[in-house]
């Protein structure tokens, strides 16, 4: 299961590292599904999204 991300400060550089690594995460799981070798976790998903939505806003509010 995706564990949420709390940390108190992050510089951009960071960010931009987690966001990366979670999308390509994301795109694993989509690739799994387009081969059809297994179910993808709809909730995994969902979340993999949410987090890089997170973190996405945590970064343009540094601006």
């Amino acid at each position: 299961m995706v564990k949420k991300i709390k940390e108190p400060k992050s510089s951009n550089q960071e960010i931009d590292y987690k966001i990366r690594d979670l999308k390509l995460e994301l795109s694993k799981e989509k690739g799994l599904l387009v081969s059809k070798t297994k179910t993808i976790n709809s909730a995994k998903k969902k979340n993999l999204k949410k987090q890089i939505a997170r973190l996405l806003t945590k970064k343009n509010l540094k601006k």
